[in-house]
Parts: structure tokens; sequence; C-alpha cells
């Protein structure tokens, strides 16, 4: 190249990249071949094209978004091509870049025109339209490409960064129980938290109705990055506010964008199931059973479709007389690769992505079809009990598709169960305790699962709609321990409740002692190994026919 042309390019203000065509044998351009860049270049891009001696070696290290080579063959057939713009972490400027090519010298020519300025307009009249109007933080709508330029950044200098996705907990039953001015307070009171940490190397956007995002950029390391998002969370705690979060890290976790936030998010979930108001940062298993969650949610889509769950039957008898009060189903689900899955795996899936309201249906029609058939068939005048999900329960036609399933089947309705867990009383009391009303006075029967174990207490048990309490396994595993403790809480219990003129159910009796205890304690009905394991329907019809050879139970029983 021409000395006196070096001289020029080099005193213009621009970055300019000359290149040459490498022709393969065939005529056809495979790279390009760097013949000189001028200063600019160096500030610009220098970091990435130094010692680079083809287009091959850089293009895509300096951004994706640039398709360097496409733009090249259009420019050298005369063809159009999109606006490009290039954002540089060095010079922190924006470029628009163009090409030319020289067809007598056989140059492709690249230029770099500064576009800040102009881009800075745009920027104060877009984020004008993309601020919330609440907390004053750039929305969702900002935030993508304010990432990327953090963690094209964050390349450049070789620093840590991070992503916090905040969600504050329980806003919408804030809303719902207070009124919105209160969810309104809260949601200011969490972006006067955030404004504290606002600086040049923090950016915060609100992200959702009651989600923050966080862009954490410039520490040295990752230590140093967890423990200033330690101090975020600790001025939470000290104003007494409850926010779950979910932190990746750049670049240990992912150098894409889209990966930290879809690993963020997933630290998030994770926090929120563990009790909320807590921070957790992304781990490599959380991806792995992410995928086994997609999975069992895909071949649970194809059981119900397919019809391959099954319902099993797990007797309960009176204490004292040891006749046979009915039985309790329960929904089992064997994949033909993955085997056997407890319900105590696919049930939250299912309650998580919906599923459960088909589940549940058919399980309830599936039980009632059952005792149906063992009444006519064997006489048979115990109880069915069926698991309702909170989810099913809060249904708007659950009262409906409940009366038609009995009204089609023509059961006596005192013969079905309906069993609850204490979830059902954490949102929407008023509604739930309605909806108990609507079940009673139809007839059926409504228990109250795993007492003890969440949200009830004894103080409201009288308020509530019930037939039956049924007392958690974990009371009765301990209740013959030398110290006394469980026992005499589960003696409490039963006493208490049977005050109030319910019946008592014992689950997970397996040992003879256990029942001792138990009948002692006056306690009405039994279920666990030691009388009676969950059987197919096939064995409960054998038992019922009169083979009691056929109930599967403990060899101590």
């Amino acid at each position: 190249m021409d000395i006196n042309f070096k001289i020029i390019l080099d005193n213009i203000p621009t970055p300019v990249i000359v290149s040459t065509p490498i022709k393969e044998d065939s005529g056809k351009v495979s790279d390009f071949e760097i013949s000189y860049v001028n200063e600019e270049v160096k500030k610009a891009i220098g970091y990435i094209i130094k010692d680079c001696k083809k287009w091959s070696e850089f293009e895509n290290e300096i951004t994706s978004d640039v398709p360097w080579f496409k733009m090249a063959l259009d420019a050298m057939a005369g063809r159009d091509y999109p606006e490009t713009k290039y954002f540089s972490p060095s010079t922190k400027n924006w470029y628009k870049i163009d090409m030319k090519y020289l067809a007598d010298q056989k140059n492709v020519i690249v230029f770099f025109t500064d576009i800040t300025s102009e881009r800075q307009y745009y920027q104060k009249l877009k984020e004008s339209a993309i601020t919330d109007v609440q907390t004053g933080f750039l929305n969702r709508t900002g935030f993508n490409e304010s990432f990327n330029i953090a963690l094209e950044t964050a390349r450049y200098n070789k620093k840590h960064a991070a992503l916090l996705i905040l969600d504050i907990d329980n806003l919408q039953s804030i809303n719902d129980s207070r009124g919105y001015d209160e969810g309104d307070n809260l949601i200011l009171g969490v972006s006067e938290v955030l404004k504290q940490f606002e600086n040049h190397g923090v950016q915060i956007f609100r992200y959702g109705d009651d989600e923050f995002a966080l862009i954490i950029n410039n520490f040295d390391t990752e230590d140093s990055l967890a423990n200033f998002i330690d101090c975020i969370y600790e001025s939470f705690q000290i104003k007494q506010i409850s926010v779950s979060g979910g932190i990746s890290f750049f670049p240990s976790n992912s150098e894409l964008s889209e990966e930290l936030i879809r690993f963020a998010d997933m630290a998030l979930q994770y926090a929120k199931k563990n009790g909320k108001n807590n921070f957790t940062y992304f781990e490599p298993d959380m991806q792995r059973l992410f995928i086994q969650k997609l999975t069992l949610q895909s071949k649970m889509t194809t059981a119900l479709l397919e019809n391959s769950f099954s319902q099993y039957y797990q007797p309960q008898f009176d204490i004292n007389t040891g006749k046979l009060r009915g039985f309790e189903a329960l929904i089992r689900w064997t994949d033909t690769e993955l085997g056997n899955i407890p319900p105590s795996i696919f049930i939250p899936i299912a309650e998580e992505t919906g599923l459960i309201i088909p589940i549940g249906r058919w399980i309830l029609r599936t039980a009632v079809k059952t005792l149906k058939n063992w009444q006519e068939k064997y006489h048979f005048d115990g109880v069915m009990s069926v698991n309702i999900s909170p989810i099913q329960l809060l249904q708007d036609n659950f009262i409906e598709e409940l009366d038609e399933i009995v009204r089609n089947e023509k059961i006596d309705p005192t013969l079905l169960e309906i069993e609850i867990t204490e979830g059902v009383f954490i949102h929407k009391m008023e509604e739930t305790v309605e909806k108990l009303k609507a079940i009673r006075e139809r007839g059926i029967r409504v228990s109250l699962d795993d007492f003890g174990t969440g949200y009830s207490s004894l103080s409201y048990l009288q308020s509530l709609p019930l037939n039956t309490l049924k007392i958690d396994k974990s009371f009765i595993n301990d209740i013959t321990s030398k110290d006394g403790v469980q026992a005499n809480i589960t003696s409490s219990i039963i006493k208490m409740v049977g005050n109030m003129g319910l019946e008592t159910i014992a689950e997970g009796v397996e040992y003879p002692e256990q029942l001792d205890l138990l009948t002692h304690f006056k306690c009405n009905i039994v279920q666990g190994f030691l009388r009676g394991k969950p059987m197919p329907q096939k064995l409960c019809d054998d038992y019922l026919s009169g083979d009691d050879n056929a109930l599967l139970k403990n060899s101590k029983g």
C-alpha cells in the first residue's frame, strides 16, 4: 500500500480496515486477508483484531450480530446490505459499519462511522418510552441491549459480572388481601432499597410486575461479586422486605446472555420453592433437573393421553373392631423407560404445569367408578377416599364436575370422601371454606390430610366443615419413642379432635406397638402397612369377595 495512502488513513478519525479477498481455485471467495488497519481501528477493536491476518480469525470474536462475510460479498457484488451497528467496549462508542469494494485495487474497505451522539439522542427518546413510571427504572424492553453491552464490557475488561433476578414474595396475595395501594408501597420499598446500589457498575430494571433485574458488573473476583450480592440481600432483611432472588455468573456459568437469563430464572425458582425470602446461586445440577422436569412433563402428558396411569387402593380399618372402613385411592405411574415414578415426584410437577387438573379429574372419576362397581358386585358399603389438589379444588367448575360424576355413577354421596391438604388454606381461605361447605351440603365427606405438617392449627379446626382428620405419618413414626413427646402430642390431638366430633385416622401405622398406643388413645381409624398396603383393583376385588389372603400387609400384622 502506498505510504502516502497509509498516512492519510492513519489521520482519519474513523476506524478503517483494508482487506483483500482470498479466492479458491474455483474463484469462490473463502476469506479476506487484512492488508491494513489504521490507528483508529487499534483503539476501537485492537484488543480483538491484534495479530489477526484474516477475517475468519476475528469476526466471531467481535460480535455475532455483524454478518462480516456476507456484507463483504454483497459489497463486492454491488448489492445492498442491512444497516449494521457495533458497540466497542474499549472506546465506549457505537459505530455504523459500511463496506466499499474498490474493484481496481481488489480491496474491500471497512469503515466504522462513530454514531454515538446520534444513538445517545435516540436512546434518550427510547428511554422515555421504556422507563417504568412507578420506580424510574428501565423496564424489560430496555434490558436485553444493556445486558449484552455489560457482558461485552466485562469480556473486554476481563472482569466478572452477574445477573440477579428478584421476585417480591407474595405480592399478589398482598394486593388481594390488603389492596393495591399496599402492594404499590411494597414495590416502592423494594425500589428504594435497590437504588442504594445503583452506580456505573450496577444497572437496575423493572423486569415485571413483581420482578426486578440487576446487571452487576466490574468485579475482579467472583467472591467479591458474591459478597456484594449478599449485601443487597441483607439490606432487604434489615427493611423486613421478603424477596427471592436467582443469580447467574459471567463467565463461570456462561458467556451467553440468553443462558445467563435462563440460569438466573432457574435459580429464582429454586429460591421460591425453598421457602422464599432467600437468594439462590445457579448450579449446573439445576439445569439437569430442569431438563428431567421437562422430560417428566412431556411423558406425563403422553401418559394422560394414552391412559397409562393406574390406581391403587389402600384399606382403612376401624381400630377397635378391625372392620374395613374403606379405601384411599392412590394414583400410580409406571413409565416404560423410567420405571415407577413416585407421586411425590410427578404430582408437584403436575401442579406447577396445570396437568393436575385433568389428572385429578381422572383420579376422581376412576375412584367413583370403582366405588360403584364394588357396591354392585360386593355390596360394599365402605368409604372411598380421594385426594384433591388445592389447584383442582379452587377451579371454578369443581363443584359442578363433582355433581356430574356422582350423578352419572348414581353412588351414595355419603360414601365418597374428599381429602384435602393443609395447603388449600394458604390462599383464598374464604373461598376454600365455602367450597368445602358446598361439598358437605351434598353429603360428601371431607377429610383433612397430613395434619400437623403445614399451616393448620387446632385453634381454627372448629370453623372448618370437616368429618375426618388424618394424623400425619411423621407423628406416628416416633410415637413409641422413650421421651414420649410425639405420643403426648398425638394423644392430645386425638382427644381434642374427638371432642369436636371428628373422626381421627392415623396414617403410616407399621408396627403393633404403634397400634396399641393408638388404641389406648382412642384413635378411630388406622391406615398403614401393618394392616394393609396399597393394592391394585384386582386384589381389592379378591379381598372384597371374601379372600382375606388377598390383603397385602406387613408380616408383623
